[in-house]
């Protein structure tokens, strides 16, 4: 399991607002701000609660998770917190989180449950770290934030449940996230009301939504390399464009055969056919509903030579054609 690298931005952030020298936490190798890491973008879950584990013994803070959502910025949190900013709705981000958190931290375990009156979130980890309490207060607060910076600083919630026993002095976590805090649950989670997860965002934008879920799909399928289905849908993705995707040239992609990729494949119920056309909707449905391509260029990006091709593909799969689809602004139709 691995966590984004540039997490490591706001805790840097953090340990100075104690006057505490950052680099006795994070190693020169994992983060130095403004400077590429050593280790790309990624970085294990044990190396990150190493990290947490040498905070919290050189702040000696019980609020520490708390002060930490105070340094958070969209962009430690990378395409996915881009494409949460442009989210039409607090529902939709809170969905999109939901999807695509393991781009983030893959130890973290998220759910939204949809209730008459509210969306609750609620936050599991695997494995449990050492500074579980730490961890949870960071989670709830840090989302808190996020959904503030979309919706308004006056946002509260009206559900606040923590695992944590109820510290000596709560003043810090009753100032954060208000009464409605409860400590000693049996599960770590947040809910905000329906009418304020549906109030429409001014400043939704569908278009940068949809390009960063490409991109996150993308850093996705690399971190489920061991996942064959993952795999061919990346490496399929990657050749559209060129119009040459065959199965002889998947399975070299691969490094197999096009017997064992024909085996693989059939073990999980589905051919080199079914793939490509998976890849070429959901990409279709992505790329209509935006207007930076036109219909001719969305076309080639899918690797058809000729778009009378793919107007009749896209027909096939959507029941109307890529222009009747972009004029009449289908698009919840078309994603997801």
């Amino acid at each position: 399991m691995s966590v984004y690298v540039p997490l490591l931005g706001f805790l840097w952030r953090m340990l100075e607002s104690y006057d505490v020298d950052p680099s006795l936490a994070i190693d020169k190798a994992l983060y130095r701000p403004g400077e590429k890491s050593s280790y790309a973008e990624r970085i294990s879950s044990a190396e990150y609660n190493s990290i947490l584990d040498r905070a919290a013994t050189l702040v000696n803070d019980p609020a520490i998770g708390l002060r930490c959502a105070q340094f958070v910025h969209p962009s430690h949190l990378g395409a996915l917190g881009y494409a949460w900013l442009a989210s039409s709705s607090l529902r939709s981000a809170l969905l999109l989180f939901e999807r695509f958190h393991r781009i983030v931290n893959e130890q973290i375990e998220v759910r939204v449950q949809e209730l008459p009156d509210r969306i609750r979130i609620s936050y599991g980890m695997s494995p449990q770290p050492s500074q579980p309490d730490l961890l949870a207060d960071g989670q709830l607060a840090i989302l808190l934030r996020l959904c503030r910076l979309n919706f308004g600083t006056h946002l509260q919630p009206i559900e606040v449940n923590l695992k944590r026993p109820r510290p000596p002095d709560p003043a810090p976590w009753l100032e954060y996230f208000g009464t409605v805090v409860r400590f000693g649950q049996p599960e770590v989670s947040l809910a905000i009301s329906t009418r304020d997860a549906d109030t429409p965002l001014t400043g939704s934008n569908r278009e940068l939504v949809h390009i960063h879920e490409e991109m996150i799909q993308r850093h996705l399928m690399k971190l489920d390399r061991n996942n064959i289905l993952n795999r061919a849908r990346l490496s399929i993705m990657e050749q559209l464009p060129s119009g040459r995707v065959t199965e002889d040239g998947l399975a070299l992609a691969l490094n197999m055969s096009k017997r064992s990729l024909h085996r693989k494949l059939r073990e999980n119920d589905e051919t080199f056919r079914s793939l490509l056309i998976q890849v070429r909707t959901d990409l279709a449905g992505r790329y209509i509903s935006g207007d930076e391509y036109s219909i001719t260029e969305i076309a080639f990006l899918l690797g058809y030579s000729d778009s009378s091709i793919f107007s009749r593909a896209f027909r096939n799969w959507f029941g109307c054609s890529p222009t009747q689809a972009r004029k009449q602004g289908k698009l919840a139709d078309f994603t997801t």
